[in-house]
């Protein structure tokens, strides 16, 4: 792999960071994110797949791109009562406080920058979820450097991300909107198949254990907790929303009529077809020091 450090980012590259996250920072994007994370949970039967011991004292825990620290919130019941968690954004005045005692420790941090020293090797657990696929890809070696290098020799990282483009829904060819939705935010997205790549790109940056799942996230009628599956719903038209918030029709060969209508149309597809798509969640190793 093509080595890219940080210098090679020009002023602009950082400056445009924050214009790629697309999605409003508010208290009704903070409730979506919530109702994203119960789905996720259910959907994989768990917060953290990575093969970490769960039982050992004085962890410390680093979650990337917390937003308003709702992971980090509900992740210190699995972790033993002693873990320190820390979390960071790259804006996050833009989300309401959780209730928390004590309070969430949060700080402001951009991926790409560089991470304060302290950080280094530094943490037992690294967390991340849905960010990589918004990077280009000459910044994404950047980005996971920056969070292996905080991880302590023996540590472990949990990257989770969405394909946005390998359909999963049944009967593909029922659902036509699935299929807009799809091209939609491949459109969007820097690198739509990013998931995929990350367990050969954590390979390659030389973690060691490094292992995948691949989760079928179902959204509506089709998934057999009806729960989960409205959540599912209300998230699949959320993000659809904000999609087509930073787009147009004539990006994927919709008329103006067809865009209007492609919410309800998703919607009516949840309802009577398996809509489901699919969620990588990927970790690796840090090799312990020798």
């Amino acid at each position: 792999m093509a080595d890219i450090s940080e210098d090679k980012l020009s002023e602009k590259n950082v400056e445009d960071v924050g214009s790629r996250y697309f999605l409003p920072r508010n208290v009704e994007e903070a409730e979506r994110m919530q109702n994203q994370h119960e789905w996720l949970k259910g959907g994989a039967d768990g917060l953290v797949l990575a093969p970490i011991d769960l039982n050992r004292s004085k962890m410390r825990v680093l979650d990337a791109a917390t937003a308003d620290g709702y992971w980090m919130q509900d992740a210190k019941s699995i972790f033993p009562k002693d873990t320190e968690f820390v979390g960071f954004d790259n804006a996050p005045e833009g989300y309401p406080p959780l209730n928390s005692s004590p309070p969430l420790q949060i700080v402001k941090q951009n991926l790409v920058e560089e991470f304060p020293a302290a950080w280094k090797n530094s943490f037992d657990f690294v967390h991340q979820r849905f960010v990589i696929p918004l990077f280009k890809t000459e910044e994404v070696p950047l980005v996971l450097r920056n969070l292996i290098g905080c991880m302590k020799p023996g540590g472990w990282i949990q990257l989770v991300e969405m394909d946005f483009q390998t359909p999963v829904s049944k009967p593909i060819e029922s659902c036509p909107a699935v299929q807009a939705v799809h091209k939609l935010t491949s459109t969007v997205v820097s690198d739509p198949l990013a998931s995929t790549k990350l367990a050969g790109r954590l390979t390659d940056e030389g973690l060691v254990k490094v292992g995948y799942k691949a989760i079928e996230m179902v959204a509506g009628s089709s998934h057999p907790d009806p729960e989960l599956g409205e959540r599912g719903k209300r998230n699949m038209l959320s993000v659809l929303g904000f999609f087509q918030s930073v787009a147009k029709p004539e990006m994927i060969g919709m008329t103006e009529e067809e865009w209007k209508s492609l919410p309800q149309r998703f919607a009516e597809e949840m309802k009577n077809h398996h809509v489901a798509l699919r969620v990588y969640f990927v970790w690796g190793q840090k090799a312990a020091a020798q």
